[in-house]
């Protein structure tokens, strides 16, 4: 397996979150660019830079890391599928040809592996939400 279908499968998988995370990250920028506090921050002679990242991105990541968040579980989902079209050997392509072979210790594993990674991920969110916002 060359590298160049290795390459188009990661984009593949990416595009679509990807998009959606940036719609969500520009659509929660622009409303925090509108509160008093940002205003403030202006007004003060800030600069642009500060202002954007320290004032303002901090604040509209909140939303944006949710769903982050979410959509690990759309990416090992997703996984599976890729691997299967792009004909890439790994943990989802495993996991389909034992569910195939009906061999249940081998899904229950990959499946426990799978909601542990979800976990973690969850777990690793909700730290970065205390990091971005104190108050949580």
């Amino acid at each position: 397996m060359n590298t160049r279908h290795k390459r188009a499968a990661g984009v593949v998988l990416a595009l679509a979150i990807a998009a959606a995370i940036m719609r969500l990250t520009r659509s929660s920028l622009l409303e925090v660019l509108r509160n008093d506090y940002i205003r403030t921050a202006w007004s003060k002679g800030l600069r642009e830079r500060t202002v954007v990242m320290r004032h303002a991105l901090k604040n509209a990541l909140i939303p944006v890391l949710t769903i982050v968040g979410l959509q690990v579980g759309a990416l090992i989902g997703g996984s599976v599928i890729i691997e299967v079209v792009f004909n890439l050997n790994g943990v989802g392509k495993y996991v389909l040809e034992a569910i195939l072979r009906r061999d249940f210790f081998v899904v229950q594993s990959v499946v426990l592996l799978f909601a542990a990674a979800y976990v973690v991920a969850n777990l690793i969110v909700d730290v970065a939400y205390g990091w971005l916002d104190p108050r949580i």
